[in-house]
């Protein structure tokens, strides 16, 4: 789930609390909206100044690198922070309370009670680039002139790919069965297929799971599922077909700023699924546009190195990313897809007053690279493609008008489209080509009629004799039949009906109209609904409404001494015991005199030695503060056995509990 929707869903009184949070409340009283607040890089960058020493800013790095935007419970956090970190259960409890509290982590309740944290999927590029950063700069421009490159032909954008593929559909829409366990017309999946370069194998990464999955090529399914999200598409019963309304919007873009829009929608859709798969891409955004970095410099976790290789594959394949070598290292650049909108904004000011296609006068189009998809869809209705690379060519010709015509395109409109995309007036060999290939067109045609059959002449008698039926019976057909349009069948029928003589109906049904025939609408209201399963639909648990205080954190702690959490103590040895035990539920460290000096011990079991007892743990040890950049505020030792009389002085350990204000 999204920054947007995450807080839409907040309770009131949580969106209170995150609201006083100090990094956020003086830019909430300068007018600035939650939303626009939590995904600042500049209030991020205060927040990590803020909280950098703290076990907070451990956790999230932590969350971050194991569960990226994926949903987790709070107990797999702890079983993983507590094999790379020294942190204890205790402080990551209270930290994962202080995150949700600061609107970085948020919560929701499955219907059984459990609770699932997670970070907006749209936010984790904004932490990664933070808390996990990439080492290293780009090359040189130097060194850059030593890349190699593979003989691979040209990928096209997926905004171009998309749009060849919606276009198929717009002329017939996708459809299937519903008997038994459904199926897809061979004919519906080869139209849509052959409009697109993408194979199932350059997307087997993103393991996408869908309906008939064994019939639907993974490329065909992403089409769709993207077309859904956009809303291009929708689906209307056992059909998918093109939304008009919202393909205009699409097509008002430039194919850049449609990869754009594309490449946010990859990510959060399909790359948050797989954690890891997740970090690699929020990694590879973050890098500047059209600049040299080796593939290495991407790995910042142990398992990486197979997620940066399918992601890369994945964005090559997009036609996002370009590779190469250099001095025998792997080295990649994003392509100008990935450009931020001010860049998209600057890169369009450059081709204005450019024209749109270049009509030569052989009727050949070429089509150059920042041509807009309007322009694009069109050249796809009228003409026929004949090449897809850099530069698109088209041409006209006879068959190409005639499709056209029986789009509902005209000459006229042909011949202004192409004058206005073109700038220049239209060389006169064309327009003359153009009105010799329209002039025929049209002379005949075929009109969907049906056939009303009487059963004897007197019945067709009656029908004539009425004034209502006679006007819709366009000609008689032997003594006892008539052509009728097939428009005009529901009010023909409804006519019958009255006059007492009601027809058989065996017309196929929903073939005449479709009034039996309901679009489909996303049944949350919230998140798009595609074609592609999703595995973690937040949308459909509730928000946690409340954050937990200090007794649900650590239960008992208030019928406790509190000389047992604020100061070192010495204790009789069964209340030492006790206390341990205490520390032990909590999964919180005891601060202790051992051999004269302060240390710090984590409980793990507790062992009775017939009249005394032992406890066995670990030590923690506190690293340097260059350690603790590097993600771990203090390691442990190996398990020790202490025994009782070991220990003098000593309190549980559990981090400030008076920034944890609660609803």
């Amino acid at each position: 789930m999204n920054l947007t929707m995450s807080i839409k869903r907040l309770p009131d009184a949580i969106k209170l609390l995150i609201v006083s949070e100090p990094t956020i409340k003086s830019r909430s009283d300068q007018g600035l909206k939650l939303e626009e607040i939590l995904s600042s890089h500049e209030w991020a960058t205060t927040w990590v100044q803020r909280y950098g020493k703290s076990s907070c800013y451990h956790v999230l790095r932590g969350i971050l690198i194991r569960f990226a935007a994926h949903p987790f419970e709070i107990k797999d956090l702890i079983n993983s922070l507590e094999q790379t970190t020294a942190m204890t259960g205790a402080e990551i409890r209270i930290s994962v309370a202080q995150l949700r509290r600061s609107g970085i982590l948020f919560a929701v309740r499955k219907a059984w009670g459990d609770q699932l944290l997670y970070i907006p999927t749209d936010n984790v590029p904004l932490w990664q680039h933070l808390l996990v950063p990439v080492k290293g700069d780009a090359l040189t421009d130097l060194v850059s002139r030593e890349i190699t490159f593979k003989p691979t032909p040209y990928r096209l954008p997926l905004s171009l790919e998309l749009l060849s593929a919606w276009q198929a559909i717009h002329r017939q829409p996708f459809s299937w069965t519903t008997k038994g366990k459904g199926a897809i017309p061979r004919s519906s999946i080869t139209r849509i297929a052959e409009e697109m370069r993408l194979t199932s194998e350059e997307l087997s990464c993103l393991s996408l799971d869908y309906p008939f999955h064994e019939q639907l090529p993974s490329p065909v399914a992403l089409a769709i599922d993207v077309g859904l999200c956009c809303k291009v598409l929708q689906k209307v019963g056992n059909e998918i077909r093109i939304s008009d309304s919202e393909l205009n919007n699409w097509i008002s873009q430039s194919p850049m700023e449609a990869d754009i829009r594309l490449h946010e929608l990859v990510m959060d859709r399909y790359g948050a699924i797989q954690p890891v798969l997740h970090l690699t891409a929020s990694v590879i955004f973050s890098l500047r546009t059209m600049e040299w970095y080796e593939e290495d410099q991407l790995q910042i976790t142990s398992n990486q190195e197979e997620s940066i290789n399918k992601w890369l594959g994945l964005l090559e394949a997009f036609g996002w990313v370009e590779r190469g070598i250099c001095r025998n290292k792997a080295v990649f650049r994003k392509k100008i897809g990935l450009i931020g909108a001010q860049d998209v904004l600057l890169n369009l000011s450059d081709t204005i007053g450019l024209p749109a296609i270049f009509v030569q006068p052989d009727g050949e189009i070429l089509v150059p690279p920042e041509t807009g998809l309007r322009q694009r869809w069109v050249l796809n209705e009228i003409a026929d493609r004949v090449t897809a690379d850099a530069i698109f060519i088209y041409r006209m010709s006879p068959n190409a008008c005639s499709r056209a015509f029986n789009r509902g395109y005209t000459n006229s409109f042909v011949v202004d489209f192409l004058q206005v995309e073109s700038q220049y007036t239209l060389p006169g060999q064309v327009v003359q080509a153009l009105e010799d290939w329209f002039k025929p067109l049209g002379k005949i045609y075929f009109a969907e009629v049906m056939l009303l059959r009487t059963d004897n002449k007197d019945v067709a008698e009656i029908l004539k004799q009425d004034s209502e039926m006679a006007e819709k019976l366009i000609e008689q057909v032997g003594d006892r039949d008539f052509i009728i349009d097939a428009a005009s069948y529901p009010k023909l029928r409804t006519r019958l009906q009255k006059i007492g003589l009601p027809p058989l109906d065996r017309t196929q049904e929903g073939s005449i109209n479709d009034d039996n025939v309901e679009a489909s609408h996303d049944e949350d209201g919230e998140e798009e609904s595609g074609w592609v399963y999703r595995r973690h639909t937040l949308s459909m648990f509730e928000s946690d409404r409340t954050l937990p205080d200090a007794n649900e954190l650590f239960p008992g702690v208030s019928d406790i001494p509190a000389t047992w959490i604020t100061t070192p103590r010495t204790y009789h040895s069964s209340t030492r015991k006790e206390l341990i035990l205490r520390a032990i539920a909590w999964q919180a460290s005891i601060r202790m005199d051992h051999n004269g000096s302060a240390q710090a011990f984590v409980p793990k079991v507790v062992k009775d030695n017939g009249a005394s007892w032992s406890v066995m743990g670990q030590w923690q040890i506190k690293l340097s503060n260059q350690d603790g950049e590097n993600g771990n505020p203090s390691s442990r030792s190996d398990s020790v056995i202490l025994e009782a009389d070991e220990i003098n002085e000593v309190m549980i350990f559990i981090p400030p509990l008076e920034e944890l204000e609660t609803v």
